[in-house]
């Protein structure tokens, strides 16, 4: 009798199909609602259609404003913009939000140059900021790592996504205490590792006129290479079948690169954004499966692979499982759906959402 019983059960077995991993879709997007109040009818009308689409979650890669003071008020407003994705939005911030704040009668006269009525006062404003004493000196600049504080305690307060419905994140101080870096997270839906890295456009927000900006700087990315390398080794741990990381900054420009990456990184190897690249290409050369890298900044739709290096015909290409995802941005307030399959080779395909 078991042995009948046993051979059904192998037979069952037999026939079944095999299991398959979990499809879903997420929605990339950022460099949104630059031009106020204009754009805000636009970026309304794109969360719709991004909830219309029921994505798992969407990703915002920063600046959330183009020039606008960097005041509590308006992260708040943002705050309430992010309510409005009826999923979990998990954001990182852009250079707008923080690197790059300006004083709020600086912009003021700014947009007024901009529409053509700018007043005498304002031009004796703004012309000594452009001279070589104005730069040093960050005459224009409001109080970026004071901005910085107020992002992480209003968007990273808790272990969570934004969003109307949220889910649960893993915060970088949170594993790691001697950090500060909470808006470093990292979560993973179907076999697949997320984390977001706190590298803005503009720098990275490294600079020589200004020493505690300079040492934030240095804290924040040895933050981010770590950040990486738990990344990739979370992946390694529980044999995921792909990693994206989410950064705002546009780290490579169009020309070659050479042997260290196949487009050229912005600054070269001595810049601001070297070890951050060096970082994600050594640990997802090691990892061997598809890696997407998703970005914003430049406010173009691009999707390549940067880090490849080619080795000529006889052999393959170096860094090609990495995948580059650079968003749209203001004007063109768009997004990108992100169709994962973990059971294709490829893992990632894209389709512009708006």
């Amino acid at each position: 009798m078991w042995r009948a019983i046993l051979g059904v059960a192998a037979a069952l077995a037999v026939g079944a199909p095999a299991a398959h991993a979990e499809q879903f879709e997420f929605v990339a997007l950022g460099d949104t609602a630059y031009n106020l109040p204009k754009d805000l009818p636009v970026y309304d009308a794109l969360i719709g259609k991004i909830n219309r689409a029921r994505p798992a979650f969407s990703i915002h890669v920063g600046d959330t404003w183009g020039a606008e003071p960097c005041t509590e008020a308006n992260h708040r407003y943002v705050l309430a913009q992010f309510a409005k994705f009826d999923h979990p939005v998990v954001y990182t911030p852009g250079d707008n939000e923080w690197v790059d704040c300006r004083r709020p009668d600086v912009l003021e006269a700014y947009h007024r140059y901009l529409g053509g009525k700018a007043t005498p006062q304002d031009l004796a404003l703004l012309l000594p900021l452009r001279s070589f004493e104005g730069a040093w000196t960050s005459a224009g600049f409001a109080d970026p790592l004071a901005s910085l504080r107020t992002i992480r305690e209003t968007y990273f307060g808790k272990p969570q996504s934004l969003g109307a419905r949220t889910m649960p994140l893993v915060r970088q101080p949170d594993v790691m205490p001697a950090t500060q870096t909470a808006e470093n997270t990292r979560w993973e839906r179907s076999g697949v590792i997320f984390a977001t890295i706190s590298v803005p456009g503009s720098g990275n927000g490294v600079t020589l006129n200004d020493e505690a900006r300079l040492r934030e700087a240095v804290a924040r990315n040895r933050a981010n290479v770590d950040w990486i390398r738990a990344a990739f080794a979370e992946a390694a741990t529980k044999n995921a079948k792909a990693v994206v990381i989410a950064l705002q900054a546009g780290m490579f420009v169009d020309g070659e690169g050479g042997e260290f990456t196949g487009k050229a990184v912005r600054g070269g190897t001595d810049g601001p954004f070297y070890w951050t690249v060096f970082a994600i290409r050594d640990a997802a050369a090691r990892f061997g499966k598809p890696v997407l890298l998703i970005n914003g900044d430049y406010h173009d739709l691009v999707i390549d692979r940067p880090f490849m290096v080619s080795q000529g015909e006889s052999k393959p290409p170096l860094y090609a499982n990495i995948t580059r995802l650079q968003v749209y941005g203001a004007p063109e307030l768009k997004a990108v759906k992100v169709r994962v399959d973990t059971d294709t080779s490829w893992v990632f395909g894209f389709e512009p959402l708006y």
